[in-house]
């Protein structure tokens, strides 16, 4: 079972670093001369890795200064993975346990996660990216 999770990663990753092979044109398929597609065969796979990664030990988004949950945002059918956990932030202007007159906030972290998008007519999936708030940290307050 590793096996199958580390070739779907190991596939995910080839499609981050080369996603020419696998982008569709629009709503169609690129085919052309020279053109190496890849189909993912097992997405359960990868679906599972995503599970993994999302899974926090000993409840660090709980003990953080800048406590934050993990809430399901948005659902995709068309997306590897097809459900997309963000964290949100549990207070914004404090960090818990730090004195107020440090003028520290709570500020979400994110990151550009790279996904597997299926599009219609098309038998593969292409690699896009989307911006997915990950934690939240504390920060000093921006001085305008």
């Amino acid at each position: 079972m590793q096996q199958l999770q580390l070739l779907g990663f190991l596939t995910l990753t080839l499609l981050v670093l080369n996603p020419s092979q696998c982008s569709p044109i629009g709503e169609q398929c690129a085919m052309q001369p020279g053109f190496s597609s890849i189909s993912i065969v097992n997405l359960n796979s990868l679906e599972k890795y995503d599970a993994e990664v999302t899974y926090q030990p000993n409840r660090l988004n709980e003990r953080s200064l800048a406590a934050w949950e993990y809430v399901e945002v948005n659902t995709d059918v068309n997306r590897v993975p097809q459900v997309i956990y963000e964290a949100r932030c549990l207070t914004t202007h404090s960090c818990n346990g730090v004195d107020s007159t440090s003028s520290v906030e709570s500020v979400p972290l994110s990151f550009r996660m790279p996904v597997l998008r299926k599009h219609t007519g098309c038998p593969f999936y292409s690699i896009e990216f989307e911006s997915i708030t990950v934690a939240c940290i504390c920060a000093t307050s921006r001085k305008n």
